[in-house]
């Protein structure tokens, strides 16, 4: 979990300074727009290569339940 929030740091730039947790809710950041959302999808298909919909993502409440998505997705044949 901590890799994921650190690969979203490093490559969401409305994440970068944020102290961000599994707990941290997306509709309760400042920063959370369409564009961070833009960003959240493109990062995680090109450093995880796994494809999410902004459906997805909007269904996730916090940043735990999105990773758990994610990890889902890296365990299918």
């Amino acid at each position: 979990m901590e890799d994921f929030i650190e690969l979203l740091k490093s490559n969401v730039d409305s994440f970068a300074d944020l102290d961000l947790t599994p707990s941290t809710e997306f509709n309760k950041l400042d920063c959370w727009d369409s564009l961070a959302l833009l960003s959240t999808m493109a990062a995680i298909s090109s450093e995880l290569g796994i494809i999410i919909s902004p459906v997805e993502i909007s269904n996730c409440k916090n940043l735990g339940e999105l990773f758990n998505v994610v990890s889902k997705k890296q365990q299918l044949p």
